[in-house]
C-alpha cells in the first residue's frame, strides 16, 4: 500500500500541474492556432457526419486515428474548444504523475520528486495542453509505454502483463506511427531481460498479441477504404519529402510536385519515397549535411519556427529546456550501468535519428522529454550528492 507521503507527492505534482495548465489555457483564444489543428477538427467533422476518419477522399489514411477519435468522443459529449483543452489539461497533469512513479522506479525518490515537479511546471509541456494537437496524449501515452515496458522487463513480472504492455504500445502507434517503428526495440529490451528464456518468450508473444490487437481494427479500415495494407499512415512519404527535397532545410518546406496530391494516396506515398531517394542519391554530401542541420533543429534549445522567435519565447526556451540539457547529459554518463536508464536513452536515440532522416522540429521532440527530464533530474541529483560528499571530506 502506498504510503502518506507518496499521496502527498502525486496530489502536489497534479495540482500544481493542473493549476498552471488551465491558467495558461485560459489565456488562449476560442480559435486554432496551427494548420494541424484544422486538419484534425476536419477529420471530426468527417467523421461525425458520416464520410469517415479522413482527412478528405484523397487523404483517407493520411493521419493516424487516435487523436482525432478522442476528439470526436469529447465532442460527441458536448465539449467545445475550451472543454477538450480542459480534458488535456487533465491528461497532462496524470502524465506527470506517471513520470514520478516512472522516475521512481529507475532511479530513487530524490530524482523521481524532481522528474514529476519540473514535468509540472515544464513550459513545453504546458504550452501544447492548449493546442488541439497530437503531442499532450501522445507524451501520456509514451510515458505509459515506457512504464509498462520496464515493468515487464522486471523479473518474476507475470507473462499476462504481457499483454497490457502492447496494448498500451499499440495506443501510442495509432496517436504517432513512429511508436509502431519503436516497437521491436521495446521488445528486444524485454529480451535481454534476466528472466528465465522461456518467461521472456511468453511476456513477447503477449506483448505482439495485444499490439496486433489494437493495430488490427485500423488496418482492415485501411484495406476495406483504399485497398491496401497501411498499418500507420500515407504521410510518411511526403514527410520525407518535406525534409529533404532540393529545398529544404530539415524543416518544414511546403514545397511539392505539381499534381501529386491528387494520385491515390497509397501510390502518391511510394512516389514521394522514390522522389526523395533520388533525390539524395543526386547530392548525398547536402543529405549528410541536412542530417546535422535537423540533429541541431530537433535538439535546438530556442525555437525554431518564426512565430516563437521573439525574446519571451527564446528566454523560456533557454532557461527550461536550455537548464536542463547539461544536466541531461551528465544524467546519462552517470546512469550508463543502470540497465532501464539505458532504456530511456534508446527511445531518445531512436526518436533523433528518425526525425533526422525524415523531419526535425523542437515539436516532434517533446515526446521524448519527459526521458530528457528524468535523466536531467538523475544528473543534478547526482552532482548535488557529489558536491555534498567533497564538501565533507
Amino acid at each position: 500500500m502506498a504510503s502518506k507521503s507518496f499521496w502527498k507527492i502525486v496530489l502536489f505534482v497534479f495540482l500544481t500541474a493542473l493549476i498552471l495548465r488551465i491558467i495558461f489555457i485560459l489565456s488562449l483564444e476560442q480559435k486554432f492556432y496551427f494548420d494541424d489543428e484544422h486538419e484534425y477538427w476536419k477529420m471530426v467533422d468527417n467523421f461525425i457526419s458520416g464520410k469517415g476518419l479522413m482527412v478528405a477522399e484523397t487523404l483517407k489514411a493520411y493521419r493516424p486515428p487516435l487523436y482525432p477519435l478522442f476528439l470526436a468522443v469529447a465532442v460527441k459529449i458536448g465539449a467545445g474548444i475550451l472543454g477538450i483543452r480542459i480534458v488535456q489539461a487533465l491528461i497532462g497533469a496524470l502524465t506527470c504523475i506517471f513520470i514520478y512513479i516512472l522516475s521512481k522506479k529507475i532511479f530513487n525518490e530524490k530524482v523521481a520528486i524532481f522528474s514529476g515537479f519540473i514535468s509540472a511546471v515544464y513550459p513545453f509541456f504546458i504550452f501544447y495542453t492548449g493546442f488541439l494537437l497530437t503531442e499532450t496524449l501522445f507524451i501520456f501515452l509514451v510515458v505509459m509505454s515506457v512504464l509498462t515496458i520496464v515493468n515487464l522487463s522486471q523479473k518474476d513480472t507475470s507473462s499476462n502483463y504481457g499483454f497490457l504492455a502492447g496494448t498500451v504500445n499499440g495506443f501510442a502507434g495509432l496517436c504517432r506511427p513512429t511508436m509502431e517503428l519503436f516497437f521491436p526495440f521495446c521488445l528486444i529490451f524485454v529480451l535481454f531481460s534476466k528472466d528465465m528464456l522461456n518467461l521472456k518468450i511468453k511476456k513477447i508473444v503477449y506483448a505482439c498479441l495485444g499490439f496486433i490487437l489494437i493495430l488490427t481494427p485500423w488496418i482492415i479500415r485501411n484495406y476495406v477504404a483504399i485497398g491496401k495494407f497501411v498499418p500507420g499512415t500515407t504521410m510518411g512519404g511526403a514527410v520525407f519529402w518535406e525534409g529533404n527535397n532540393p529545398y529544404s532545410e530539415g524543416g518544414p518546406c511546403r514545397y511539392f510536385p505539381e499534381g501529386i496530391w491528387q494520385i491515390e494516396e497509397t501510390s502518391r506515398d511510394r512516389i514521394f519515397y522514390r522522389l526523395t531517394v533520388e533525390c539524395i542519391k543526386k547530392d548525398p554530401v547536402r543529405f549528410v549535411k541536412l542530417l546535422g542541420k535537423k540533429f541541431l533543429r530537433f535538439w535546438n534549445i530556442v525555437p525554431n519556427a518564426a512565430d516563437y522567435r521573439g525574446n519571451l519565447y527564446r528566454l523560456i526556451s533557454v532557461f527550461s529546456f536550455g537548464i536542463l540539457l547539461p544536466f541531461f547529459i551528465v544524467g546519462i554518463l552517470t546512469s550508463r550501468h543502470n540497465r532501464h536508464a539505458m532504456f530511456l536513452l534508446w527511445i531518445i536515440i531512436f526518436f533523433t535519428v528518425f526525425h533526422m532522416i525524415f523531419l526535425a522540429s523542437i515539436r516532434y521532440r517533446v515526446g521524448i522529454e519527459p526521458f530528457v527530464i528524468m535523466l536531467a533530474s538523475s544528473g543534478f541529483i547526482t552532482l548535488m550528492d557529489m558536491l555534498k560528499f567533497n564538501l565533507k571530506t
